[in-house]
């Protein structure tokens, strides 16, 4: 019913107007399918490499089973996972960190089929960053990524990780 109303809206256009609007649909297109393709993912390493960014993550969340990505993986406060990412070895990378809220925000925004390809394990919504309220150490940025939206929480919460390190 709604796509019915939606396409008559359509065919009641003028050529140029539908001309217009489906050129718009077509960029949109290629924009969200060229995003995918910045991404690479080695699976024998467990990483997915941001070549856009200069960033590599790891495929799975911080605990899961590398291979597919099994389990809930680990969830911890702000703290210990901070201290996680600095301990973590995956695919022959030690630099690992927790993400900027921003990174995540960009990570999302490659669209929710890159994402679920490319990190098959990520089915917790929010995930931690390493960004912190201004001013407060007690509030930490998660990124909430069911909604795409940076959430406010306290850093004893218990969260799961998904780590990144920088290419260059």
């Amino acid at each position: 019913m709604v796509m019915d109303a939606c396409w008559q809206s359509f065919s009641d256009l003028n050529p140029f107007s539908r001309s217009v609007l489906l050129l718009g649909m077509a960029l949109i297109s290629v924009q969200v399918s060229a995003s995918c393709d910045q991404l690479a993912l080695d699976t024998s390493q467990g990483t997915v490499r941001d070549n856009a960014r200069g960033l590599v993550w790891s495929r799975c969340l911080f605990g899961q089973v590398s291979s597919g990505c099994m389990g809930d993986g680990m969830t911890l406060n702000r703290a210990a996972a901070l201290s996680a990412a600095r301990r973590a070895e995956i695919g022959g990378i030690s630099h690992w960190r927790l993400p900027t809220i921003d990174e995540l925000k960009t990570l999302y925004a490659i669209g929710p089929s890159c994402l679920a390809s490319a990190f098959p394990g990520r089915k917790r919504s929010l995930l931690w960053s390493d960004s912190l309220k201004p001013g407060y150490s007690s509030e930490a940025w998660a990124f909430d990524f069911v909604n795409g939206k940076a959430v406010l929480t306290s850093s004893n919460s218990s969260l799961p990780l998904l780590l990144v390190a920088n290419l260059w």
